[in-house]
């Protein structure tokens, strides 16, 4: 764009007073125009270059088309005579009237298209019944007609309920781990991530797969903005699957790059006549994938971490009914022995002569004495071989004049009119289908096997990753295949989310409880892995494991030495034949133990009280940090901004004062010229009025430069006033500076306080650690005391006992209570905090002075 700027010459005309600048405004014009204008809505582009307009210059103009990342629109180029108009879609590809084809309209069946448009072309309507396009008769025949009675029927999906049975997945349909697939209802489109270089595709669901033949001709277009990643278009990013064929197309020149943030409309036309399909199909080839099409595939990222995000899906199809007429509907003209719209069946008394083909086999005549057969195996039914009986023919039925009439079955499945019956019931009905005629799904399948409600739709089972009880009545939408009653714990339209508080590895896995622990963990949820948020303090899956600082490992290991030695104690004591021993020494044995358990609770709480006043101490200390970080970083976006104001200033000042001075010279060097002009004889005007014209044109003169030397003169003086004010910012600047070093002073201050208290906090954990041992040594003496008293404990002193023992448990839960490990980390860590802060002070003010 910049080059295409630097083109424009110094000619070119100025713009309008109204308008401004693109560059200095920003005006949003994709590159396509230099200024706007300034209106209700906003700012409009003005003079769009390229073929294109729009406020912003986002789009062509009628008749022309934008190529890739082109910044101009080619014409669409289409041909007058053969297309509807001279419109045409983002691939430059034109309407065509009825019996023409090519991009642009150029081409009849037998050859480029004439000035009066195809030759010829009603006697061939006549003679063999064609159309344009090519029939597609399995094959059996090449001669078709219009097929009254079809209407448009366009395939789409708007998302703007959900994701409409779209999937991500890799070009293999593998779905890794780090592919992130999620429906937006604010933007209503689906969003596509994935953080590896591995393309992601969007699949489409049912409702775009099976027969879809009568969309041959047609076109296939889809919304897809791309962000971040390479975004190289590729030979593969959009792709279809069908009957063992494979097509795919690039959404652009391989040598261009897709633009990023921008919606593009995508548009192919599902043929092979001068397509972009690669490899290159027949006419038959490409309507065969079509009447089979079992996958449509859309890049939806290009590159590592890539993002892409698709909307407004149309498939434009065909189906019996009222509507616009789909005019390139077709019927064949069957030879002996075929039947159906497109030669799909055999005819009574023929068979096929390779059933695994289907419908593409040739059909034979059955060798059967009564001359029908089975049409797909060939096997004769019973009735041919006995005499004066007769049978119909698979998929047909005798009525009760013994007719043979054909079932009124999907998939020409078998039917029988029972005795006294008026109506056929069908036999064998296709897999996930029941009723009368096969009309409806099963539980836990949804589709609409006969078109009910429009286009046929095989009953596929529901998808709901087999959380639904299918025998259980409305497990599932039949129609929509929505999950409605979804098990193990689940839930979403596919029952692939879990309800609060439970958690799976996959989709397909039941849900299982994350049992988080209530005091210990934040909530009730926990990840995939079932790992819940824990307190500090807490550890664990379920956060049910206390987090014991390492420095009280020492005191727990003493703790549960005592428990267990008591616990031998009351063992032995509860053994048979104990000796009586002195009541007295007994009882002071056990005061010296409860004293010994009494301080240690002291000291329990001592340390949690200093634990919370240092927390609160700290807490202060962080939100001062923040608040002065925050208004040092003011300060220094205020000193960058008056910098410049005053390079600024200081450059104008310049310019102002050459002008000035440029101007004095031009004056003077004027007025020394008027001085030394003199006038010929023969140049005196006859006239008296001669030397005053000139006289007046001196003065017009004159009265120009001083009007200019006033605008010079006046935009000196907003200078002056802008430096003023520059001035005026620069002081406060300076009383802020000085306010800045009062809070590091204060903040320094702070600082030295709390590495004090820091300190202090230490020496008394020291102090408390050697109490610890001291008071750990006396019990130890105490318990050689109680061991050799043990042999001789009255009874009488068991209830005594007891009371200790419960006492040294509540002290065990106090000590495991307390984190003084990780309340002196965060000491340590504030106190690191501090000391950068103070430096990034200090450089601050180093660089205001």
């Amino acid at each position: 764009l910049s080059k295409r700027r630097a083109h424009r010459t110094s000619g070119s005309p100025e713009p309008p007073a109204s308008c401004f600048p693109a560059a200095k405004l920003r005006c949003e014009c994709n590159g396509r125009a230099r200024y706007c204008l300034r209106d209700a809505r906003g700012l409009r582009c003005l003079d769009c270059q390229g073929n294109t307009e729009g406020r912003h210059c986002e789009r062509c103009k009628d008749g022309f088309y934008l190529q890739g990342a082109a910044l101009s629109c080619t014409p669409c180029g289409c041909n007058l005579t053969g297309s509807v108009a001279d419109t045409c879609d983002s691939r430059g590809r034109c309407s065509c009237r009825e019996g023409v084809s090519g991009d642009k309209c150029e081409f009849c069946s037998d050859g480029p298209i004439g000035p009066d448009g195809c030759r010829r072309r009603r006697q061939e309507r006549e003679d063999s019944g064609s159309l344009a396009g090519p029939c597609f008769c399995y094959g059996h025949s090449e001669q078709c007609s219009a097929q009254p009675g079809y209407s448009v029927y366009n395939i789409s999906s708007t998302f703007s309920t959900g994701p409409d049975g779209w999937t991500a997945a890799t070009v293999h349909g593998v779905t890794p781990q780090d592919v992130l697939f999620r429906w937006s209802p604010t933007h209503q489109d689906l969003e596509v991530i994935s953080k590896q270089s591995l393309p992601a595709y969007l699949y489409a669901p049912d409702s775009y797969l099976g027969n879809k033949r009568l969309s041959y001709g047609q076109n296939f277009s889809f919304s897809l903005r791309l962000d971040r990643g390479v975004r190289h278009p590729s030979t593969n990013d959009v792709i279809l699957e069908g009957a063992g064929l494979r097509v795919a197309a690039s959404l652009g020149d391989l040598r261009s790059i897709v633009p990023c943030g921008k919606k593009i409309l995508y548009t192919f036309r599902l043929d092979e006549q001068l397509s972009k399909w690669r490899p290159q199909l027949s006419s038959f080839q490409f309507q065969k994938l079509l009447q089979n099409l079992t996958a449509i595939k859309i890049r939806a990222t290009f590159g590592e971490n890539g993002r892409g995000y698709l909307d407004n899906v149309n498939l434009v199809s065909a189906r019996r009914g009222e509507g616009p007429a789909a005019s390139w509907v077709q019927t064949c003209r069957c030879p002996p022995g075929y039947e159906g719209d497109f030669c799909q069946h055999c005819s009574a008394g023929f068979r096929r002569s390779a059933p695994s083909a289907g419908a593409f086999s040739a059909c034979e005549p059955c060798s059967c004495r009564g001359g029908s057969c089975d049409p797909h195996t060939g096997d004769c039914y019973s009735a041919d071989e006995t005499p004066g009986g007769h049978s119909c023919s698979e998929g047909f039925y005798k009525d009760q004049q013994g007719d043979c009439v054909r079932c009124p079955c999907p998939e020409r499945t078998s039917c029988s009119l029972a005795a006294g019956a008026l109506e056929p019931q069908c036999h064998r009905c296709p897999p996930g289908t029941i009723g009368f005629y096969c009309e409806t799904c099963r539980g836990g399948f949804h589709g609409d096997p006969v078109g009910l409600q429009g286009v046929v739709r095989p009953c596929r089972p529901c998808s709901c990753n087999g959380h639904i009880d299918v025998s259980q009545a409305g497990s599932c939408d039949r129609s929509s295949g929505e999950c409605l009653r979804c098990l193990n714990n689940t839930t979403g339209r596919f029952c692939e989310n879990c309800l609060r508080g439970f958690y799976h590895d996959r989709p397909t896995d039941a849900c299982k409880p994350c049992n988080c622990d209530l005091q210990g963990s934040e909530s009730d949820q926990c990840d995939d892995g079932g790992q819940c948020r824990c307190r500090p303090g807490h550890q664990g899956l379920r956060c049910d494991r206390p987090n014991c600082p390492a420095c009280f490992s020492p005191v727990k290991t003493k703790m549960e030495a005592y428990a267990a030695k008591v616990k031998q104690l009351e063992a032995r004591l509860s053994g048979s034949g104990a000796a009586l021993v002195n009541q007295a020494e007994m009882e002071a044995a056990v005061s010296a133990m409860e004293e010994l358990v009494n301080n240690l609770e002291q000291n329990a709480e001592e340390l949690t009280e200093k634990e919370k006043v240092l927390q609160r101490r700290l807490s202060s200390i962080s939100r001062s940090q923040l608040t002065e970080g925050q208004d040092i970083q003011s300060i220094s976006d205020i000193s960058n901004h008056i910098r410049k104001q005053l390079q600024s200033f200081k450059s104008k000042d310049e310019e102002v004062e050459t002008l000035i001075d440029e101007m004095r010279r031009q004056l003077e060097e004027a007025r020394t010229k008027l001085q030394s002009v003199e006038l010929p004889l023969h140049d005196d005007p006859q006239s008296p009025g001669g030397l005053s014209s000139l006289a007046q044109l001196a003065t017009g003169l004159a009265d120009e430069h001083k009007a200019t030397a006033a605008s010079v003169e006046q935009t000196a003086n907003e200078a002056l006033s802008d430096s003023e004010e520059s001035l005026a910012l620069v002081r406060t600047l300076m009383n802020r500076e000085n306010k800045v070093n009062e809070l590091i002073g204060d903040l320094k201050t702070l600082y030295d306080q709390t590495s004090a208290d820091v300190q202090s906090l230490e020496r008394r954990a020291g102090g408390l650690s050697e109490e610890a041992k001291q008071e750990s040594n006396m019990a130890d003496s105490m318990l050689k005391d109680i061991s050799r008293l043990e042999k001789n404990l009255p009874p009488s002193m068991q209830g005594e006992v007891d009371a200790m023992l419960t006492k040294l448990d509540g002290l065990k839960e106090a000590v495991e209570r307390n984190p003084v490990e990780n309340l002196l980390d965060d000491v340590e860590n504030k106190r690191t905090d501090a000391e950068e802060l103070l430096d990034e002070g200090k450089a601050a003010q180093q660089v205001q002075t």
